[in-house]
């Protein structure tokens, strides 16, 4: 490490989770864009040394730590830089395709050998260089270019060119400056993400961050460019001031590792013309400064603890057994977090080596010791003990970054946020296996409904509004190992409040390291969701997988599916937003095939072991399987991303990690069967609709509108459940209000309406599940052509899936609707006016008064959340 004239320690930055570091420091990153200029005499487009120096000393007294160039700065602006104390986020230009009119192939792969023979240089140039924090491969290569080219070309070139700087320096970063129109590009082998972003809506930045992020998975994100033309604006200077003031706040906010504010002045030349017209710079053509330096100058020294918010008091609650290899890690950390009001509780959950002792050791963490009991009775222990409104959980062999604290309160962005949870990534230093077992299916991912919502957040890293834990009764004590963090979510949905998701509140967790180990765990795993299955079994299909509403975020799911683009009309949108698509299939070949596949090769070996050529055609289904099996795992190995900076073969970790998708539903299906009786849940009692039900057809009554409608139809799916039908959550964009699952072939559909006035009416009526009849009937076809045993079967087995959802979606459905009343369905009325009209005014009891049953939401100023900017709680795939 050097140090440079101004006294300024310099080192290597290295990436830090979502943040930068420098040795066991974090890194402030705190940039601003420097040109281009006129050429000089040497032809570089900097201005002339003297200039440079002063630009590059003025920027260090504003607060600056990073200049961001746009070509490969010269050695006496990196001299300048490090006598400043300045680090350079530094560009390399390449003629990309945009100046290409050929589509020739040959001239395509031209621009591919310029472009590495141009990075290669200047890796070459800066290798070694504590000055320079990152090399930007490119930036913003047009999306029309890339639309013509197709993105595949860019993301290979870019990725060659990330190779090439590695095998130079493979400690230098890199990077490379997209745009929102291109913001599709998947580029994993990028150290950082870097987006150039101009909004003028605090509210839609924060938005499109957030999106960023989730695009950046678990990588920092970097705003290359931001700002606003202090001339082209009403307000001019001051307006450009205000909004960079509020730019920056989002960006801390948001959980942003470094902003370069654009420009430092308004002397700016491009392909030797200068710029006119344009006047970014926060300071002129002459460098005098605009009000906007003072604001960015001021945000440059800022904090996160400085942001103008009412930190919620808040409780780390870290339950542990047995975690005496990993505990004193984790309340190293823990204690060490700056956050203004924290509360450290350990629970040692009855431990038979030194977790307690070595918890004890940590003046600022309060030990409490139960017995063994599991894990949900000790973190129902936790929140006892905790002190704090917000109440965090860690597991015993993770650790938080140090903004941990205050980005989880950051996440509590609305006033129906009850809880709210962030990222787990494995530790980079962790053994290759522990990184394979990463990439592997069935670790702790969250579930996200939109870009700052979530549906599961992992027990690792999930925080609650203390009322919010009281409201669902706490944890389960019946989860003692796992499977409690998606109950306890699933609870607080079914609550009616949110779960708030910041991508930046990211933990360290460490995995398991071998492949034993992980296959161990997912058989516990296994035998959890068959626990969580029986509290929720309408949140499972058939088959036994869970029925999620959002996407799963994780390096096992990052590339399933294909990726779809919202380019507009004409490739005219300016956010060409990508969307995931598809990976069902993916999903189902993997959790349901390959046991299928590998019990079909199991019944096929006595016939292979056998000389009797009658036998070799049952052996056939057997060899299927196993060439079934051989495309997984060479589907495994093909979408698998080695570490950008792993050790080892990445051969080798692509293999691993494509055998742990083929064996883990094995172990995950034995673990959910094999000598597993969970306990039944406890018993669900019926609520009857209010009011009395007056007849108007079969399945289909009217009532006095008493209640809002969604509570009626919240009764009647109470009624379904309480008398055993299954019932689908609620989808928004279905035309019914729930769906009762009669059978494999048969369901109930639910619909309510307030109408005529003063009234409401219900109405169940039976579907049958066309695709799953048509794949029955073509079951049967493909039997009868095989052998009519086989067949017969088969149409016997849907037939009776037939009768018995026949029966269940009229009898029982509507049994479970009109039961739950005094007196039975002898007490629902038919009326004795025409058939088709509602039932005389003043019919039936009065109405109900009084508060309506059910939960009860604290006073607002109860339990205030952050004050932070909230946005659209609501928004869809993060489009701003």
């Amino acid at each position: 490490m050097t140090t440079s004239a101004t006294g300024v320690s310099l080192g290597r930055v290295a990436v830090d989770g979502k943040q930068f570091r420098v040795g066991a420091d974090r890194f402030r990153f705190a940039g601003v864009t420097y040109g281009t200029f006129a050429a000089r005499a040497d032809g570089e487009l900097y201005p002339d040394a003297a200039q440079v120096r002063a630009d590059l000393v003025a920027m260090a007294a504003a607060g600056f730590t990073v200049v961001r160039t746009y070509t490969v700065p010269p050695a006496d602006v990196v001299d300048a830089a490090r006598d400043a104390g300045l680090r350079i986020l530094a560009g390399v230009f390449w003629p990309d395709w945009r100046y290409l009119t050929s589509t020739s192939r040959a001239e395509q792969r031209g621009v591919a050998r310029a472009a590495r023979a141009a990075v290669r240089d200047a890796a070459e140039r800066l290798a070694g260089c504590e000055v320079i924090l990152a090399l930007s491969l490119g930036n913003e290569v047009p999306a029309d270019v890339i639309r013509w080219l197709g993105a595949g070309t860019v993301e290979a070139t870019l990725a060659s060119l990330a190779d090439v700087v590695r095998s130079v320096d493979p400690d230098l970063l890199v990077t490379y400056a997209n745009y929102p129109t291109a913001e599709y590009l998947d580029l994993p082998t990028l150290d950082f993400v870097t987006f150039n972003v101009f909004l003028e809506s605090p509210q839609s930045l924060s938005r499109y961050l957030t999106r960023l992020h989730n695009i950046a998975g678990d990588r920092p994100l970097v705003l290359g460019e931001l700002g606003l033309d202090s001339e082209g604006t009403p307000g001019g200077a001051a307006r450009q001031a205000d909004v960079l003031d509020w730019q920056l706040a989002t960006a801390m906010e948001r959980g942003v590792a470094g902003t370069c504010a654009f420009s430092w002045t308004d002397d700016w030349v491009v392909d030797g013309r200068p710029v006119a017209g344009w006047h970014f710079g926060l300071t002129d053509a002459r460098r005098r400064p605009r009000p906007a330096l003072d604001v960015v100058g001021r945000w440059n020294r800022r904090r996160l603890a400085d942001l103008d918010v009412d930190w919620p008091a808040m409780s780390a609650v870290i339950c542990a057994y047995n975690a005496a290899d990993t505990i004193d890690e984790c309340l190293a950390h823990t204690c060490a977090l700056d956050y203004p009001d924290l509360d450290v509780v350990v629970v040692d959950d009855g431990s038979t080596d030194a977790t307690a002792a070595i918890a004890s050791r940590h003046p600022r963490a309060r030990v409490v010791t139960v017995d063994h009991g599991g894990l949900g009775a000790a973190r129902n222990a936790g929140i006892d003990a905790a002190r704090g409104d917000v109440i965090a959980f860690l597991d015993s062999d993770a650790y938080p970054s140090p903004e941990w604290p205050y980005y989880l309160a950051l996440g509590f962005n609305g006033r129906n946020v009850g809880a709210a949870g962030g990222p787990n990534v494995p530790p980079p230093d962790d053994p290759a296996g522990a990184h394979a077992v990463a990439a592997a299916p069935g670790g702790p991912v969250h579930v996200l409904t939109a870009d700052d919502r979530a549906e599961h957040v992992p027990g690792c890293n999930m925080a609650f509004w203390r009322y919010a834990l009281d409201r669902v009764g706490g944890f389960d004590p019946v989860f003692t190992a796992a499977g409690d963090d998606v109950d306890v979510c699933w609870k607080v949905l079914d609550a009616g409040l949110e779960i708030g998701f910041h991508p930046a509140a990211l933990v360290w967790h460490h995995r398991r390291p071998t492949i034993g180990a992980y296959l161990r765990q997912q058989r516990g795993y296994g035998r959890s969701e068959a626990l969580v299955e029986s509290r929720h079994p309408d949140r499972y299909t058939a088959l036994g997988t869970a029925r999620w509403h959002g996407r799963i975020y994780g390096p096992a799911a990052r590339r399933r599916g294909r990726q779809r683009i919202y380019r507009g009309p004409f490739g005219t949108a300016a956010y060409q937003s990508v969307y995931g698509q598809g990976g069902y299939g993916i999903d189902v070949a993997y959790q349901l095939g390959a046991p299928v596949a590998v019990a079909a090769a199991v019944l096929a070996l006595p016939a292979l072991a056998l000389t009797w050529p009658a036998l070799w055609p049952a052996a056939l289904p057997g060899l299927s399987g196993g060439g079934f099996l051989a495309l997984l795992l060479g589907y495994g190995m093909v979408r698998a991303d080695p570490p950008r900076r792993g050790q080892g073969s990445r051969t080798a970790f692509r293999a691993t990690v494509a055998l742990l998708h083929v064996t883990q539903p094995l172990v995950r299906l034995w673990g959910r069967h094999h000598r597993n009786r969970p306990s039944p849940p406890p018993a669900a009692t019926a609520a009857a609709p209010p009011g009395p039900l007056r007849l108007l057809g079969r399945r289909h009554a009217v009532l006095p509108a008493t209640v809002p409608r969604s509570e009626l139809a919240a009764a009647v799916v109470a009624g379904l459940r309480a008398h055993g039908l299954r019932v689908l959550p609620p989808d928004p964009w279905d035309d019914v209000d729930a769906t009762a699952v009669a059978s494999s072939l048969v369901v109930a559909e639910l619909v309510t309406s307030d109408h005529p006035p003063g009234y409401q009416q219900l109405r169940l009526r039976p579907r049958l599940r066309r695709r799953r009849a048509a794949a029955w009937a073509a079951a049967t076809a493909t039997a009868a052509a095989l052998a009519w045993p086989l067949a017969v079967a088969c149409a016997a087995g849907g037939l009776a899936a037939l009768a018995r959802g026949g029966w269940r979606a009229t009898h029982v459905a509507w049994r479970a609707v009109t039961a739950g009343r005094p007196g039975g369905p002898a007490a629902v009325r038919r009326p004795a006016h025409r058939a088709g009209a509602p039932a005389p005014a003043g019919a039936g009891p009065s109405p109900r008064t009084g508060p309506v049953p059910g939960p009860r939401r604290p006073a607002p100023d109860r339990h205030p959340a952050p004050a932070v900017p909230t946005g659209d709680p609501h928004l869809v795939d993060g489009r701003a």
